[in-house]
This record gives C-alpha cells, structure tokens and sequence, in this order.
C-alpha cells in the first residue's frame, strides 16, 4: 500500500512537472506490487506472533528511529555540500 501510494505520487509529479504525457502504469507491474506488499504484511505477522506487539512495537519505533536519523545525516551532509559550494563562506571539510 504505501509502495504503490509512492508510485502513484512519483507518477503525479513527473506528469504535472514533464510537458509530455506520461504512459499508464501496466496493470501487472500493480499486480506485482499488490503481492509484495502482501508478502511483507505475511511476513510481519509472522515475525509478531513469535515476539509479540509490544517487541513488534518497539522494533517499529526503531525502524523508524534508523529512518530519521538516516535522512537528517543526508539533510545535513547536502546542506553543507552546498554551503561549501559558495567560495565566499570559505568552508572546507
């Protein structure tokens, strides 16, 4: 669901921003999308039943802690990748 939700949203884009009209997406490729994500849900309940919802939550927390830290680390590395791009600021690595 939230795979093909960042298709759909990556399709809407590209279609406002391009001048040209983008083709549908095939039905199989949502198909196979459709099962993916079918398949992790499988594998989630699978991974809960043997450690619980409470482990099931905390492993989510983390999963999402990983995610944030990850993101704020390339936020930042690309904030000062422009930063040392300006000659002026004079800032090296």
């Amino acid at each position: 669901m939230i795979i093909s939700g960042l298709l759909n949203l990556i399709y809407t884009v590209l279609s406002a921003l391009l001048v040209f009209e983008l083709p549908n997406m095939p039905d199989s490729i949502m198909t196979i999308l459709t099962q993916i994500t079918g398949y992790f849900q499988t594998g989630i309940q699978i991974i809960a039943s043997f450690i619980g919802s409470t482990a099931m939550g905390v492993i989510a927390l983390l999963f999402q802690l990983v995610i944030f830290l990850n993101a704020a680390y390339f936020l930042w590395s690309f904030v000062f990748w422009v930063i040392r791009k300006i000659p002026m600021l004079n800032v090296r690595e």
